[in-house]
């Protein structure tokens, strides 16, 4: 999360890739919700590790994100972007998924980017899993993207961005190519950024709130989701006078804010340390309370030993919150508008019970 060679991509892992998403259910949407958003983690993290800027590795990760995305229907699209890094040139790629929406020009956009960081002079980060730093915004990305259905009257967009780790390349550039309509028909921008390790669950809006009071409506819309599953969950307490109290920072989010609505969604604890987000937790087994980019200990087995169970509890939690979120907007007939017709209107509520009715369903 936080922002700190080979020029190009192998496009022939693929043939890597393959064998491998066998281990990952094809119909994972059945198994209850955020399972499918864990089990993504822990394949990122194993098989996908060191995917930095310029390496096999994230070519491999592009490939694999395109192919899950093709499992579930989608016609999965790679966005190219070059940019000058450390003195050299290199491509990375954005992953767009879409819904198409049926009865509104609006959309959704959600997001997170699939990078680690770089290795420095000091630090080797070949093999950093960034298990909480993103594996886990990418396995609930994927989740939400393969639960959603092709009845909703939004357009939802999923886009796994590239280059976050080295200044938010990916989301800038992805932001920038939108048309100034695409920007006013954008109901709100979800950014999934580092969800398992910290202390607490966060949900924030978007700085370009304490403008716009009313776009704090789609992080209240999640803080209330969260209440109603009784899942705890804040937002940024304001404590530093340098990060308003409700909004986030730092990732993604960033490349879209004050363009839109913004929810971003982090695990962290900004009652510590510099109050700033960046120290995550007060437990003393996490040196410095810190893990970011740190291959030694944004892993699995680190979190796993010190913080059991809590993979599949925040996964699980902001899948839950983020798809019954999607359902919400969607819903919200202040962003789509009413149908025309009375047919249209039995039939927008029909298919909205209905869309209800089957995630609902699959909460276990």
């Amino acid at each position: 999360m936080p922002v700190f060679p080979r020029q190009g991509f192998l496009w022939g892992v693929g043939a890597i890739a393959a064998p491998l998403i066998g281990a990952i259910p094809a119909q994972a949407a059945t198994l209850g919700i955020g399972a499918t958003a864990a089990q993504e983690t822990y394949y990122l993290s194993e098989f996908l590790a060191g995917r930095s800027i310029g390496t096999a590795k994230e070519a491999e990760t592009v490939d694999y994100l395109s192919q899950r995305l093709s499992s579930f229907g989608y016609t999965p699209e790679l966005q190219p972007f070059t940019y000058t890094f450390r003195g050299q040139e290199f491509t990375s790629y954005n992953v767009i998924a879409e819904r198409q929406g049926t009865s509104s020009d609006k959309q959704i956009i959600i997001g997170a980017h699939y990078d680690t960081a770089p290795s420095s002079a000091t630090l080797d980060r070949s093999g950093l899993e960034g298990t909480n730093d993103n594996s886990s915004g990418v396995g609930v990305l994927l989740e939400l993207a393969e639960r959603l259905q092709e009845n909703t009257n939004l357009t939802v967009k999923f886009v796994f961005f590239g280059a976050e780790e080295i200044g938010l390349i990916g989301s800038r550039y992805y932001a920038n190519s939108l048309s100034p309509e695409e920007v006013r028909n954008t109901a709100v921008m979800v950014n999934l950024d580092s969800l398992v390790l910290g202390d607490k669950l966060y949900l924030h809006a978007g700085r370009g709130a304490t403008d716009k009071p009313d776009w704090f409506r789609f992080r209240d819309l999640t803080l209330e989701i969260a209440a109603e599953y009784g899942i705890a969950a804040e937002t940024n307490p304001g404590l530093n006078p340098d990060y308003p109290a409700g909004t986030g920072c730092c990732s993604d989010l960033e490349a879209f804010d004050f363009l839109m609505p913004v929810v971003a969604a982090e695990a962290t604890n900004w009652d510590i340390g510099d109050l700033d987000g960046y120290t995550q937790t007060s437990n003393p087994a996490v040196p410095g309370g810190a893990t970011w980019h740190i291959p030694s200990l944004d892993n699995r087995e680190f979190i796993n030993t010190v913080f059991p169970g809590l993979i599949e509890q925040r996964t699980r939690d902001y899948t839950l919150i983020f798809d019954t979120f999607i359902d919400r907007v969607d819903a919200d007939r202040t962003i789509v508008p009413e149908p025309t017709s009375f047919l249209g209107l039995v039939v927008g509520a029909g298919s909205g019970y209905l869309m209800l009715r089957r995630r609902r369903s699959a909460v276990k």
